[in-house]
């Protein structure tokens, strides 16, 4: 009888060896799918082809971020992107700088992180024209970066940011000369007083300094000065003419008489006609009872305006009226018989045209 041997163990090495190989396989696997999804989260393109300018606002969440980005078309996967800020432990609110962004065309979801959170943001160009108030000027200068108009005005009416810059809350206001600035989208009201400030400084330069003195004026009271011009003529070749009537009166120690700044005064820039009424209105903007210029600019004049009053015409006029023929020009006078003459001229016009306030 034929004896019985044991089974065979080799199989049983074999059958081990090839669970080693294949759990190997699948650590493999799962490392090169984790890799691959790293890589193509992290540097595979994600933005749109075309560059584009995206705004980012203050204290916005993360993911609105991202979803304004793909709302605006700047993203190929919105959900990539977000994938990636939340294994970088870059979603808590303010992580993203706020600011004004070129974003190129192409982009992955690591350069993009880094282009926000480094705050490389672009400069915006921030234009504003002379408005007659500071709430105009603050509702034209908002829209175009991220304070709004009331961040502005409560700023320039704050009296200790004035006083640190040397001046008070009225004069402040001729620190601002219309032009067209680079600014940061993000800058606060109170930076953007700054810059005011400082291209304020850069426009007087010692010659402009000089021309001043000579007429016995400082920066700020030219300002002023220019404002009274700019709000009595729109002709500019007259404002020369105009600035050198009020010098004129200056020095002779006669009260400026000024209709626009009684306007200012009342608040109502709707007035065509100013009456004896207006004139006796309570304010230190009634040049009629004040001697002198009054505290502050009634406007914000161009620099046109600034180098009117530095090139101010020399001549012997202290009076000027509106021309009767309502050209915007002026008929000036020497004398207050010849000022009368043209003054009743110019009444009738008013009359004829109907206008009586």
């Amino acid at each position: 009888m034929e004896r019985c041997r044991p089974a065979s163990t080799h199989a049983e090495p074999d059958v081990m060896n090839n669970r080693r190989v294949f759990t190997l396989t699948l650590i493999a696997l799962l490392i090169g799918l984790f890799i691959g999804f790293v890589l193509r989260t992290s540097i595979g393109a994600n933005t749109v082809e075309r560059d584009g300018r995206f705004v980012l606002n203050p204290s916005q969440p993360v993911d609105s971020v991202v979803a304004q980005l793909e709302r605006e078309g700047r993203l190929e996967r919105a959900g990539s992107l977000m994938r990636y800020l939340s294994w970088r432990g870059w979603t808590e609110t303010g992580t993203l700088k706020a600011g004004r962004y070129l974003i190129p065309g192409g982009m992955d979801n690591r350069s993009l992180a880094r282009l926000l959170l480094s705050g490389s943001r672009e400069a915006v160009r921030v234009r504003f024209i002379g408005g007659r108030s500071l709430e105009e000027l603050a509702k034209s200068v908002a829209p175009q970066v991220t304070f709004d108009a009331d961040d502005l005005v409560r700023a320039m009416k704050d009296p200790l940011l004035a006083a640190r810059k040397g001046t008070d809350v009225e004069a402040l206001r001729t620190r601002f000369i219309p032009n067209t600035y680079e600014v940061w989208y993000d800058v606060s009201a109170a930076d953007f007083i700054d810059r005011m400030v400082s291209e304020w400084e850069r426009w007087w330069t010692d010659e402009r300094r000089q021309k001043a003195e000579d007429i016995n004026l400082s920066p700020t009271e030219v300002g002023i000065l220019a404002s009274i011009v700019k709000a009595e003529t729109s002709k500019m070749d007259e404002a020369p003419t105009v600035a050198g009537l009020y010098l004129n009166r200056l020095d002779r120690g006669i009260r400026l008489q000024a209709d626009p700044t009684l306007i200012y005064a009342l608040g109502d820039p709707t007035i065509r006609r100013v009456l004896n009424a207006h004139r006796e209105i309570n304010s230190p903007y009634n040049t009629y009872l004040n001697d002198g210029l009054p505290p502050g600019p009634i406007n914000f004049p161009e620099p046109s305006y600034l180098k009117a009053v530095l090139n101010a015409e020399e001549h012997d006029y202290i009076f000027m009226c509106a021309r009767e023929d309502f050209s915007g020009y002026h008929a000036f006078a020497k004398t207050n018989r010849e000022h009368e003459r043209n003054a009743r001229r110019y009444r009738r016009a008013l009359d004829k045209q109907g206008v009586y306030h």
